[in-house]
């Protein structure tokens, strides 16, 4: 008898050629070229007509949002009269958030390059900061508002459809900045909406050619500059303000409905290929619904059944260490760079921790590798209990744990090792009915202006060997 993942591999190989054989065969032979006419003058257009209807309804609304914010006398007569009061815009800018049902809203003035928020004062801005640069570069756009994804300063991990807009005074000076925030997941949850409801591709291109927003269901390649089609079909989109047409593509007739929405300084393209459009245009057409809808739903029920609790276990597999439960350092190294990454953009600290359970090996010794390893899931479970939902915590290696704490400076790292030795010296750990005391050494070091990610954990590493040769049971901070 075969394996059960035989089994699905050999069903799944069965399904998909019936069905792609079923469709292929039965629109093979139909009158393609009608049918192509019909798509590119008729359907497509009218698809890219209600898209653009519901696009207005949900995407332009925050940019008149930000123009009223930008056009808004109290908000101008409180940039003039000197931002005397925060508190002021503070509610004026969780009114706005409240009412429109936006997740941010912020105004930044030109004068102090203060970051007002409807959580309040974030921060102040600067030109040599990168994570602000955006503000510049806007200040010196022609247009009066742009669209940047950027992440939130208040929600720094984050990102966010910005809807940046101008702050003029009445004789035209230039006064900040105000506008409000859209979720990135939200706006493309709304263009997997449209591509769900109409079975079309949907995204936009700037002027450039370049894809800005698109859904989680792009086709492959479609990211890339020059990936929407060759440049003579490329020069047919942003030549017009609006287009309708179609060409061949790997022995496919694709067609493309492009739109230019002003309020975005981009183009909306809708996008299909002939490739389940073949058959008929009555009883092929019913045919292929009918395959693609069984074909889908096949696919559906039995990846779901099977790949689904395979790749949940796979993927725990790999970045969980099998005696702890803890992260292992393959789950580790990835998360410590993108960490790194974020400490540096956002200019917040970083520290790393190593902790090793001291006289291990005389333990191995004494009472076996068994008992051994019921000591490193006590100290796991202790040590654990300790750390903040933003530590990574993971098994190092041997008896060895490594903590990456975000947002924690090396005074903070050092209380919160005392409080983990503390917490050891205090605890009873009645393993096989023996009772065992143990204790810790600790390295830890905080990221430098000048460090690399590999040369932070060294540092703490070097730390711990410091903290082992004091005596153990000992904190050396590098």
């Amino acid at each position: 008898m075969l394996p059960n993942k035989s089994k699905f591999l050999l069903l799944l190989c069965c399904v998909l050629s019936l069905g792609f054989i079923a469709t292929n065969m039965v629109g093979y032979f139909v009158a393609r070229d009608s049918l192509s006419q019909q798509i590119s003058t008729d359907t497509l257009p009218l698809i890219g007509d209600n898209i653009y209807s519901e696009i207005q309804r949900d995407l332009l609304k925050p940019i008149t949002i930000s123009s009223v914010m930008a056009n808004d006398t109290f908000l101008r007569d409180w940039v003039l009269a000197g931002e005397k009061n925060p508190l002021q815009i503070q509610r004026y800018l969780q009114k706005i958030q409240h009412s429109y049902q936006t997740i941010t809203s912020f105004f930044i003035s030109d004068a102090t390059l203060t970051y007002y928020h409807s959580s309040g004062i974030l921060k102040t801005i600067s030109p040599d900061n990168e994570a602000d640069q955006w503000y510049f570069d806007a200040k010196n756009l022609s247009d009066n508002h742009e669209i940047n994804i950027d992440f939130d300063p208040s929600a720094p991990t984050e990102l966010t459809v910005f809807i940046n807009y101008k702050v003029f005074d009445a004789k035209g000076q230039f006064l900040g900045i105000t506008g409000v925030g859209l979720a990135l997941s939200a706006v493309r949850e709304l263009i997997e909406d449209y591509q769900h409801k109409y079975h079309r591709e949907v995204f936009f291109i700037d002027k450039a050619a370049r894809v800005t927003l698109h859904g989680a269901q792009l086709s492959k390649g479609t990211k890339s500059t020059n990936s929407i089609i060759s440049s003579d079909v490329k020069a047919r989109i942003i030549d017009a303000d609006t287009a309708s047409f179609s060409y061949q593509k790997n022995s496919k007739q694709v067609f493309i409905n492009s739109r230019f929405i002003e309020e975005f300084n981009w183009y909306l393209i809708v996008r299909q290929t002939d490739e389940y459009l073949k058959g008929s245009i009555f009883d092929s057409l019913l045919i292929n619904l009918l395959i693609s809808i069984l074909i889908t739903a096949a696919v559906l029920t039995f990846s779901w059944r099977t790949l689904n609790g395979y790749q949940q276990q796979l993927e725990k597999m790999a970045i969980t260490d099998k005696l702890t439960g803890l992260n292992n350092r393959q789950m580790l190294e990835p998360v410590l760079e993108q960490l790194f990454k974020l400490s540096r953009r956002h200019n917040y600290q970083l520290c790393a921790a190593v902790l090793d359970i001291d006289n291990f090996k005389a333990i191995n010794d004494q009472y076996g590798h068994p008992f051994g390893d019921k000591v490193l899931v006590a100290v796991a479970a202790l040590i654990r209990g300790l750390t903040r939902e933003s530590d990574v915590l993971c098994r190092w290696g041997g008896e060895e744990f490594l903590i990456l704490m975000p947002n924690c400076s090396s005074v903070d790292a050092h209380s919160f090792a005392r409080k983990v030795q503390q917490q050891l010296a205090t605890s009873s750990f009645d393993i096989e009915q023996r009772q065992i005391n143990i204790e810790l050494s600790i390295g830890i070091s905080q990221k430098e202006s000048d460090d690399t990610s590999e040369h932070l954990i060294f540092r703490a590493d070097q730390a711990l060997l410091s903290a082992k040769r004091a005596g153990r049971n000992t904190i050396v901070v590098s």
